[in-house]
């Protein structure tokens, strides 16, 4: 499925096991920027790593599903136990009421495969073409045949701004004539009578 040469079989392998990146590019014998380098350049790498971090999160809640239910026990021993500190059944309580308070989130079903994504994309795309009236289809566009580096071409560059005269530096003398430099003398009073 994706090709990868033996240094990255055995990064992917460490991180399935649950070794952090340092871990996994020290039993592969190479450095941890090599990682970050094939995350950047290699699309197989990417994706096969993508992957597994997705089958390790998903290992790691079933693992914490398991313990759920301990844990709310846990919870309620320190909430009505009297010897514990009131900062931390303070603590304890706040989680109960983030997780009570904030609501499951919505996750779409997706298709299983690509064949599956596809045939949906086809299925949307002829409703879409039989909802269109055959006076909408008249007026369709066509798009030029030119290539798409001619057509950027013949948009028109915008022109240079140019000032009416010449800049005037902060430290040149005033063009009133006072002998005192710039920025003493009119600098301010110009952009005040501009505004």
């Amino acid at each position: 499925m994706f090709i990868l040469n033996p240094p990255q079989l055995k990064v992917i392998d460490a991180l399935s096991n649950g070794a952090s990146l340092t871990d996994a590019a020290a039993q592969a014998g190479i450095h941890r920027n090599t990682i970050s380098h094939w995350r950047r350049n290699s699309p197989d790498f990417r994706e096969a790593l993508a992957i597994t971090r997705y089958d390790r999160a998903l290992l790691y809640r079933d693992r914490a599903v398991e313990l759920a239910d301990l844990a709310f026990e846990t919870l309620r021993a320190v909430l009505t136990d009297p010897k514990s500190s009131p900062s931390t059944r303070l603590r304890a309580a706040i989680f109960i009421i983030d997780k009570v308070s904030t609501p499951p989130k919505f996750e779409k079903e997706e298709p299983a495969n690509l064949d599956d994504m596809v045939a949906a994309m086809e299925e949307a795309a002829e409703a879409a073409s039989a909802q269109q009236s055959p006076a909408d289809a008249q007026n369709c566009t066509t798009v030029p045949n030119e290539p798409v580096s001619q057509m950027h071409n013949s948009a028109q560059k915008p022109e240079t701004y140019r000032r009416p005269e010449p800049k005037i530096g902060r430290n040149e003398p005033c063009p009133c004539g006072s002998g005192r430099k710039y920025k003493h003398c009119c600098l301010g009073k110009s952009s005040a009578a501009a505004a």
